[in-house]
């Protein structure tokens, strides 16, 4: 059985256990909204899987492989029409067998820190940031919608919950939270005609050095094609994940 989540408390003590990069995105969303808005909702399956949903955006925490009833009524549910993106482990994917418009994703981690370098900007945590620089980078690399990326954007900075750096006002990156002694980087870009210069890799080299010293691991997600440029910088595998677009 799935049922949402009305209750905070009930959603932090769901996501208490065995605590993981999905579990972490889920409650960076609860720390961010709560559980009182219309676009952003959460679920929980009988067996302990629990699902964010942000504008049709899901993320599915703690599923694991689940015996085929369980996999067949969770993949019902994200398949019902409700979202239109979801971000899960492969495991669960392969275990439900669906045949379903995906792509392949990496998740990567830093866990011994980059080399900081001296020339990175990073921008205040307050809804004055120039949020309309940096969706300007970001659109270079990434298909957003503006509105709502600056929206949610300008949200998660007010509350101190995300940070945004950017080099040169050229390249940048988003610390979208720091829990548990993860912190999750996304958004990594680069203006094209400002490629091939190592800002990117300076930037997140840096990032990676500052969350160290804090006693935190940086991971994000990427394609395979991408292995490379973050193994350069001190990223290894550590899971598989799917990205369903329905």
């Amino acid at each position: 059985m799935i049922q949402k989540i009305t209750d905070s408390g009930i959603l932090y003590k769901a996501l208490d256990k065995n605590r993981d990069i999905y579990t972490e995105k889920v409650r960076a969303l609860a720390d961010a909204y709560g559980c009182g808005y219309d676009f952003c909702g959460f679920y929980k399956q009988t067996g302990g899987t629990v699902i964010s949903d942000y504008y049709g955006s899901a993320v599915v925490a703690r599923s694991g492989v689940r015996p085929g009833d369980r996999v067949a009524e969770l993949m019902e549910f994200l398949m019902c029409g409700k979202f239109r993106k979801v971000l899960m482990p492969s495991n669960t994917f392969a275990a439900a067998g669906v045949d379903a418009n995906h792509k392949d994703m990496l998740l990567m981690s830093c866990e011994n820190g980059g080399e900081a370098t001296d020339d990175i900007e990073r921008l205040k945590v307050d809804p004055d940031a120039p949020l309309s620089e940096i969706s300007d980078i970001i659109s270079a690399g990434f298909d957003i919608d503006v509105n709502k990326w600056y929206t949610d954007m300008s949200h998660n900075l007010r509350h101190r919950i995300s940070q945004i750096y950017v080099l040169e006002h050229s390249a940048c990156a988003v610390k979208l939270f720091a829990s548990s002694g993860i912190a999750y980087l996304s958004y990594v870009s680069t203006r094209r005609e400002a490629r091939g210069k190592g800002l990117a890799s300076r930037l997140v080299s840096t990032i990676c050095a500052d969350e160290a010293s804090r006693g935190n691991t940086v991971q994000l997600f990427c394609s395979d094609g991408l292995r490379p440029f973050y193994a350069n910088i001190g990223f290894a595998s550590i899971g598989k994940a799917v990205e369903l677009t329905i």
